[in-house]
């Protein structure tokens, strides 16, 4: 399993260098994760590549301070599914977490009842729009036991009505056609989302 940890997380960092070498693609110059989740407490997967049928994922964050922030976050997958969380901001330099910083551009997210030995969730905020409102956000994921990637486009809840802006779908394409084969996306949020979150 740490051969396949490895293997994944060599692969993800490819595809962040190949993404930010072309012309600038990935503009974390722009990327200030601790203001995008001060700014916006509660933040919807809108559109994702994440394998499977989680809809519904909200993160709520609550105690976020310079370095770290608590995340709620509901999903559903035949059920609905809670989870409290733990995130550092970090900040990723060369394809890799350091722990200099600020600004951030990502977060290393563990569960707060269960200590590994691990990142459980590290997510890099690969583009912020420029009101701040939606971020493209690349996923790489170890709940399951092996590692899988992905990448979202999240939305402010404040914003979710009238869905992401332009500049934040056209990145979302724009990173999804670096794939050497381009995912397919799917919509991950709806109406009935946000009326059943309440």
């Amino acid at each position: 399993m740490a051969d396949a940890r490895i293997s994944s997380v060599l692969l993800f960092a490819f595809l962040l260098t190949a993404v930010s070498a072309d012309n600038g693609v990935v503009q974390n110059s722009t990327v200030d994760v601790v203001k995008f989740v001060e700014e916006n407490r509660k933040v919807w997967v809108y559109r994702t590549t994440e394998p499977g049928n989680v809809t519904c994922r909200l993160d709520t964050y609550t105690n976020v301070t310079a370095t770290e922030a608590l995340i709620f976050r509901s999903f559903l997958n035949g059920t609905r599914i809670e989870k409290n969380l733990k995130a550092k901001f970090a900040v990723l330099k060369d394809e890799l977490p350091h722990e200099e910083g600020p600004p951030f551009n990502a977060m290393e997210i563990n569960d707060l009842e269960i200590q590994r030995e691990y990142t459980l969730i590290e997510e890099v905020f690969e583009f912020q729009s420029d009101a701040g409102k939606c971020a493209v956000v690349m996923v790489l994921d170890n709940t399951s036991g092996f590692t899988a990637t992905w990448l979202d486009l999240r939305v402010s809840d404040t914003s979710v009505g009238t869905g992401p802006t332009k500049e934040c779908t056209d990145e979302f394409e724009k990173i999804l056609s670096y794939y050497v084969t381009k995912p397919e996306s799917r919509t991950s949020y709806s109406n009935e989302c946000k009326r059943n979150s309440s």
